[in-house]
């Protein structure tokens, strides 16, 4: 399956972005997963690059990117290095939602020019107040929030026109909200994921973006709207998480490489060369092979996307789809790693650093491949899911 991209151009100077930022990354890499969190030097690099600003409607002036391109930036950096290719995927994606909010309020946050970040676990607390909300709560695991400007935030809510409660994002700024630095993590490490405390913060209705009503449909409020944009012409979620596979398979890919140049430069104490055992030889075609289906299934997931403009979708099958790329990316760290023995268990080795990395991924909710497996299961048997993607 051959993926066109619509502006060869524009996809080399995205792509020239994405190894600036991605091979900063990687020469401070060990340095990152100490502190917890990329540096400001990488978190303004992603700034000078403009990357937060790839995902946003045509009137603001930025490029309009095609699936290809944007999943093959978040591939690239992420080749470098994974919590910066976490983070770049982020900082642009989330304007995808804030394309959603009404026009004043989402044109206050594209001209501040700040990074956003979000965590939508509906874990916070929304009480009515004169002319709009209090807001209160705590949200783990709130990526890139050490360099953020804007946050989204989780919760339940019950509106008048609906009968039940509803999930919400609830758009906030940081200065009006604590971080606890308390990320301490497995893999990941550079991303900052660190803990956030609402604490009665007072919103506007306008902040509020119901979920419900982009699942309906994935068209902004206003009439006049940008018709080419990439979130109002696709389902909302397999395209909000798309980056999740696209980061796993840049990654493994850099594993992989990884594998074949310490193998290929390893002898055993017999003098017997690495490369020249079946061993190694079976791992590399093995994984090489888990590779290309990773990579295949990826595609599979692009042109889904791009065919699935509008209308119904089966969002069992793309969390399924994006939860076995993300496995298959998984055991090709843990196989490389289990492979090459104990100098690439080393804190610092590529191999050691990236399948940490990979993990994460993998623990992530929208990754969890027993959950995204299951659910599929039950919708080929014609079983409701109310997955999303």
């Amino acid at each position: 399956m051959e993926l066109l991209v619509e502006n060869t151009t524009l996809y080399d100077e995205i792509i020239e972005k994405a190894k600036r930022i991605g091979q900063a990354a990687e020469l401070e890499s060990v340095q990152a997963d100490k502190d917890a969190t990329i540096s400001e030097n990488v978190a303004n690099i992603i700034r000078e690059e403009q990357i937060n600003r790839l995902l946003l409607p045509k009137d603001y002036g930025y490029p309009q990117l095609d699936w290809h391109t944007y999943v093959d930036m978040v591939k690239t950096v992420s080749y470098h290095n994974l919590s910066a290719g976490w983070l770049s995927c982020f900082f642009s994606l989330h304007n995808a939602w804030v394309s959603y909010l009404p026009k004043p309020l989402r044109d206050e946050v594209v001209n501040q020019g700040g990074f956003v970040a979000d965590v939508f676990a509906p874990v916070g607390k929304v009480e009515k107040a004169e002319g709009g909300y209090y807001v209160s709560g705590t949200y783990n695991f709130v990526s890139g929030i050490n360099y953020c400007d804007w946050v989204g935030v989780g919760a339940f809510m019950k509106f008048d026109d609906s009968d039940k409660p509803e999930r919400v994002g609830i758009l906030l700024k940081v200065s009006d909200l604590e971080i606890i630095k308390n990320w301490d993590s497995l893999g990941l490490r550079g991303s900052g994921s660190n803990t956030l405390i609402v604490d009665k913060v007072f919103v506007k209705p306008e902040a509020i973006l119901r979920f419900s009503k982009i699942i309906e449909c994935s068209q902004p409020p206003e009439k006049d709207f940008d018709q080419d944009y990439l979130y109002y012409n696709t389902p909302f979620y397999p395209g909000f998480y798309v980056g999740f596979a696209a980061m796993a398979v840049g990654g493994a890919e850099r594993v992989l490489a990884e594998f074949e140049k310490h193998t290929a430069g390893r002898v055993r104490f017999s003098g017997v060369a690495e490369k020249e055992s079946p061993t190694s030889q079976r791992v590399l075609a093995e994984l090489s092979l888990e590779m290309e289906a990773a990579q295949l299934l990826l595609n599979r997931y692009i042109a889904m996307m791009e065919e699935d403009k509008g209308g119904p979708y089966e969002g069992a099958k793309y969390k399924a789809i994006r939860a076995s790329i993300i496995d298959k990316c998984v055991q090709i760290g843990v196989k490389s790693l289990l492979t090459l023995g104990g100098h690439a268990l080393l804190k610092g080795h590529p191999v050691e650093m990236f399948t940490r990395d990979l993990m994460a991924i993998g623990t992530h909710i929208t990754s969890l491949y027993e959950d995204g497996i299951h659910g599929y299961g039950r919708h080929l048997f014609g079983i409701q899911t109310n997955i999303q993607g």
